[in-house]
């Protein structure tokens, strides 16, 4: 059967450059079951819509399915519709997070004939051989679709690959993935990187983030993981990798065990992860320092208890603190997320994420809090109406660095100000402590990922911090 799957761009002239995992993840799933698979790339090609239409026309598939997540969402509708006038009969599906937690609009305005729900490789797998042989395929597991009146109907749950080993390497080669490799990487550097996941599932429940793979952790073994890290090493020539995974720094033992691997079979290679403030320690840190990690993520999102509390964190500024500094004195670059917005934050409140990170000494951009679909938070914004027209909203998404929905009692003006001010201040204090050596280097990372616009108004935002604060956080 000819399958071809769609990586959609954001549509906005902006480029990711991240490697597709979940898509490549289908790609060579569906290849392992004798299925001649195509790509269009959209984001690592940088095509248009129209380009990529004609790309898939030419492909002459059987079935097209469609990735990427909920920002890509204007694409999979614009593409699916023209798809299905220019190609009728052919089969369309959709998976990732936007499919999986608004499925009915998949179907229903985008033109898809089912939603892949959560993992996608033995559902896909499932559904192709269904749809080739021409049987009943609304009885495989795990999906969506519509009933003969219309109504957005599911199929029974499927469960969890209990195995993540058992699953084939991404088909990494399907894509364009030099485009990948070469660009410049999250630390603003031209070296030839490329992820690894490790493993999936999360089983905290913050607010602001949805589920799709489910509430238990399954980890790939360390074998897995560092066989495949030596295969793009010599097969591609990568000279820094990381683990993207929410939860790679979760259990010790896993990590241990993955390091002295690493560092007995890639003696050199440096990666970087996500980690959690409350399940480092100094042993772990400098285990993983010892087989190459140079730079840890910490996902903080606020110097306030009472934010941390809304938001379901179950971690404390002081884990976060001490995370950022026994990371440092390990040798790695310690890094976190913010978001300024949440449902009761107050002056006071963002004042408390700008003091933690001047104790931190680090730096980062602070995102508004955004209702994501398939999120409590979300809920809770649409209960309070917040949110009346879900493909309206769904259309608006883009990067988080705008305010799209308002869950404080401030007005949108006085929460920018307030942002804006915030951002301005963090950098001035992380700057300034070491000035001769941060400027510098911040501006040509910023100038490198960012451009001449984004450097400029990030320097706007840097001058903001000089002046006076909101009358309440002073």
């Amino acid at each position: 059967m000819r399958i071809t799957l769609v990586y959609p761009n954001l549509g906005t002239g902006q480029r990711s450059l991240y490697f597709p995992q979940g898509l490549a993840y289908v790609a060579a799933a569906l290849q392992r079951a004798g299925h001649r698979v195509s790509v269009v790339d959209m984001e690592g090609e940088d095509l248009s819509t129209e380009r990529a239409i004609n790309l898939a026309v030419e492909t002459s598939p059987d079935m097209v399915g469609f990735g990427g997540m909920i920002t890509r969402y204007s694409i999979v509708r614009e593409m699916g519709r023209r798809l299905n006038r220019e190609m009728p009969g052919v089969f369309l599906m959709a998976g990732n997070s936007g499919a999986t937690t608004i499925p009915g609009l998949y179907l229903e305005n985008a033109g898809m004939d089912a939603v892949v729900l959560g993992e996608g490789e033995e559902a896909s797998v499932e559904l192709a051989a269904a749809v080739e042989s021409g049987a009943d395929w609304r009885s495989v597991p795990g999906l969506a679709f519509r009933d003969e009146a219309g109504k957005t109907v599911f199929s029974r749950p499927r469960p969890l690959q209990a195995n993540l080993d058992d699953l084939p390497w991404p088909a990494r080669d399907l894509f364009p993935l030099e485009k990948y490799v070469v660009s410049r990487d999250h630390r603003g550097k031209h070296e030839r990187h490329l992820e690894i996941v490790a493993s999936r599932g999360c089983p905290h429940g913050c607010v602001y983030c949805y589920h799709i793979y489910g509430r238990t952790i399954r980890r790939r073994s360390p074998g897995s993981i560092v066989a495949e890290a030596v295969h793009i090493v010599e097969k591609y020539g990568i000279e820094y990798t990381g683990f993207p995974d929410d939860l790679f720094t979760s259990d010790k033992a896993f990590v241990m065990e993955t390091c002295a691997l690493l560092k007995k079979r890639l003696p050199g290679i440096r990666w970087s992860c996500l980690g959690r403030a409350s399940s480092v320690d100094r042993e772990m840190l400098r285990a993983m320092r010892g087989a190459g990690c140079d730079w840890i993520s910490y996902g903080i999102e606020s110097g306030s208890p009472e934010m941390l509390r809304r938001m379901k964190r179950t971690v404390t500024p002081e884990q976060c603190l001490n995370a950022i500094r026994m990371t440092r004195a390990e040798g790695m670059i310690p890094e976190g997320s913010f978001m300024i917005g949440m449902f009761g934050e107050t002056r006071e409140t963002v004042a408390e994420t700008v003091e933690f990170c001047k104790e931190a000494d680090i730096t980062a951009p602070m995102l508004f809090v955004t209702p994501y679909p398939g999120t409590p938070l979300f809920t809770e914004a649409e209960e309070k109406g917040l949110i009346p027209d879900l493909e309206a909203y769904v259309l608006s998404l883009e990067a988080a660095d705008k305010l799209l929905v308002n869950l404080t009692d401030m007005d949108d003006r006085e929460l920018e100000s307030l942002r804006a001010w915030a951002m301005g201040k963090a950098g001035r204090n992380y700057l300034l402590r070491r000035p001769f050596s941060r400027i510098p280097a911040l501006l040509w990372k910023h100038l490198s990922l960012k451009g001449f616009d984004q450097l400029a108004r990030d320097a706007a935002e840097f001058l903001r911090g000089l002046g006076k604060p909101p009358a309440q956080c002073r």
